[in-house]
């Protein structure tokens, strides 16, 4: 009877392996026709929601984006990452496969002074920079393209007339006020340390 379910178990791992090998597979594929242009595999529901059909002939131009691959969620399959060539604040998006479809998770090329950016791991970072100050937010992605959130960062060390009333420098991590040492070796550990290595990504 042991040696029948040892035998089980290693059959469901081996059709588990072989179903999370075929989602990245399908993924892959997806992934790699929507660097060709082809946003078929949106529901139009999505490519109107995310203006997909006019942005995306602005953005996938060869030797302008560049893109990568990282399991953001959790789920075993990668999501696709693309950013502007080494300046996600100009441009930079996500996209989740699922079930032979494809979602945008993000897709953003208005907000210079906000980018987001991954970490080796998958956690991903929101940056804002506005007036001498900024502000981190440490996420996770979530099945349903949702963020959850980790931790935050936040330094100001400019007066911004009318704009705040804190004394400046201001540091915080989560919300809580810490000397500049401390902030930055928290900058360090969740976020510069962690940063995703630019031979990761690979030109359009």
């Amino acid at each position: 009877m042991k040696i029948f379910r040892t035998a089980t178990a290693a059959l469901a791992c081996t059709c588990l392996f072989a179903a999370c090998q075929n989602s990245e597979d399908a993924a892959l594929a997806a992934y790699a026709a929507l660097l060709d242009g082809d946003i078929s595999q949106f529901k139009q529901q999505e490519i109107d929601t995310w203006a997909l059909d006019s942005w995306m002939e602005l953005i996938l131009i060869p030797g302008e984006i560049e893109y990568t691959y990282l399991d953001l969620d959790g789920d075993g399959t990668r999501e696709l990452l693309l950013q502007r060539v080494d300046s996600p604040s100009i441009y930079n998006g996500v996209f989740h496969y699922e079930n032979g479809q494809l979602f945008c998770w993000q897709n953003d090329g208005m907000e210079a002074t906000c980018r987001d950016y991954p970490l080796r791991d998958g956690t991903m970072v929101r940056q804002y920079d506005f007036s001498g100050s900024r502000s981190y937010t440490l996420f996770r992605y979530q099945a349903d393209g949702s963020a959850e959130t980790l931790s935050t960062l936040f330094a100001c060390e400019e007066v911004v007339e009318g704009s705040s009333t804190e004394q400046v420098p201001c540091y915080k991590v989560n919300n809580q006020k810490v000397d500049s040492a401390t902030f930055q070796e928290q900058l360090d550990l969740q976020i510069t340390s962690r940063l995703l290595e630019r031979s990761a990504w690979i030109p359009l």
